[in-house]
């Protein structure tokens, strides 16, 4: 029994690394300007096997935790924990209906994880948000560098839900890939064009484990998923403070 658990962290390691290091093999790295904001593709749908998104994919990448603007809210500890990003807008319709999964993941699991609600819109619009309470932690996004004011639309494009139902597909918006209204840095770096978008970031190197529209039907975000994830993360941190 000792000598099955000591080897389960490891294969669970071994698994992880593996699939980074072949992600990382197929897929090519988006193109960014030298302020760190990726948009090429973004009007397209990324297709990894089968499960649609609305950004770049940076599915096993790593990247950086967010520089925020400002937190709305108090701001998170992260050291050790997975961290939960979620890209959303006020007037986004399937953002207000993931809403409770959201507030779930940090009510039951926010010893092991952090929900951060990110947007780049102005902190005027988030106050004023009638949509269902959001139980976790938000912030404003750093705003995107503007050479020409022509860059910047001066209104918001209608948004357009995937489905009558309104339920399996995420709110979208028509506009040009870079400075879309309420896209700050961060989130143009992932190049994101379809709300909501979350990314979960593994606690030991912040690599995306996970990626998405949290409600596409049959690629679901559920707690029981959320609940693996953990499990691993706490396997791949006791492996690691043994070697220490």
């Amino acid at each position: 029994m000792f000598h099955t658990l000591t080897i389960l962290p490891v294969a669970l390691m071994c698994i992880f690394f593996t699939l980074r290091s072949f992600a990382a093999e197929q897929t090519e790295p988006p193109k960014c300007d030298p302020a760190g904001v990726c948009t090429e593709g973004t009007n397209q749908t990324f297709v990894t096997g089968g499960k649609h998104i609305w950004a770049n994919t940076r599915l096993f990448a790593d990247v950086p935790l967010p520089d925020v603007q400002k937190w709305l809210t108090a701001k998170p500890e992260l050291e050790g924990k997975f961290v939960v990003i979620e890209f959303w807008r006020t007037w986004c319709g399937a953002c207000k209906r993931m809403t409770p999964l959201m507030n779930t993941l940090q009510k039951k699991y926010g010893a092991d994880l952090a929900v951060i609600g990110i947007t780049g819109e102005t902190e005027e619009a988030v106050k004023a948000y009638a949509g269902p309470k959001k139980e976790y932690f938000l912030a404003l996004d750093q705003p995107q560098p503007v050479k020409d004011k022509s860059e910047t639309p001066d209104k918001q494009p209608e948004a357009k839900e995937g489905t009558s139902a309104g339920s399996e597909w995420p709110d979208q918006t028509e506009g040009p890939a870079k400075n879309r209204p309420g896209q700050g840095l961060y989130e143009a770096s992932f190049g994101v064009w379809g709300w909501p978008h979350v990314v979960i970031l593994e606690p030991l190197h912040r690599t995306v484990v996970w990626e998405g529209f949290t409600g596409l039907k049959g690629h679901e975000l559920t707690e029981a998923k959320v609940v693996k994830m953990l499990a691993i993360g706490r396997a791949m941190k006791e492996e690691a403070a043994k070697k220490k």
